[in-house]
């Protein structure tokens, strides 16, 4: 039909060539959001679609919590405070969780622990009867090792001990962060 103004300058196959566009378009939408809503529901960081996990809360406040500071003392005298992740160019958080795993010495309680760890173990009469953080001079020391390496011989910054100093916070309100708790030296 000549001057029908709803075909003017279209034909049918420009109609299914817009038709697939728009399919293509709502496809590739699905498919990228999909996912993104997925993980955002199920809170999964999964590659490359991760939950908006830092939009959710600190944390239980009605729980508490022990936390750890690593502490250098120079030959000079002098202590400090000493990141554990500039030593060994790992992830900073995971440095915590290996300590509160070794003090509470966790290693004795896997399936099959180190040789060394079920020695140790079978020596005191078991993995429960283990003092408190019984592997843990041996980490303070090759932490101390690992930073005294990285200095020349007669620096005044290489480390005489390590000590760790662990502290609770017992939740319930965003203060009172720094009651002592305990300390734990190693000379090296």
């Amino acid at each position: 039909m000549a001057g029908d103004p709803a075909r003017d300058g279209h034909t049918d196959g420009d109609a299914t060539f817009a038709r697939r566009v728009r399919l293509r378009y709502a496809l590739l939408t699905f498919a990228l959001c999909a996912p993104l809503v997925w993980s955002f529901l199920a809170v999964r960081n999964l590659y490359p679609f991760p939950a908006y996990t830092m939009m959710m809360a600190g944390g239980d406040l009605s729980k508490g919590t022990d936390y750890y500071v690593l502490r250098g003392e120079t030959v000079g005298g002098e202590t400090f405070d000493l990141p554990p992740a500039r030593l060994t160019d790992a992830l900073s958080w995971r440095h915590w969780s290996l300590v509160g795993a070794t003090v509470e010495n966790k290693s004795f309680l896997i399936t099959q622990p180190h040789p060394a760890n079920a020695a140790l173990a079978a020596a005191t009469g078991g993995a429960d009867k283990l003092p408190r953080a019984a592997r843990l001079p041996e980490l303070l020391r090759a932490w101390g090792e690992s930073h005294n390496r990285r200095l020349p011989a007669d620096s005044p910054r290489r480390l005489r001990a390590v000590r760790l100093d662990a502290y609770r916070w017992d939740g319930r309100a965003y203060t009172d962060f720094g009651r002592f708790i305990e300390t734990w030296r190693a000379e090296l």
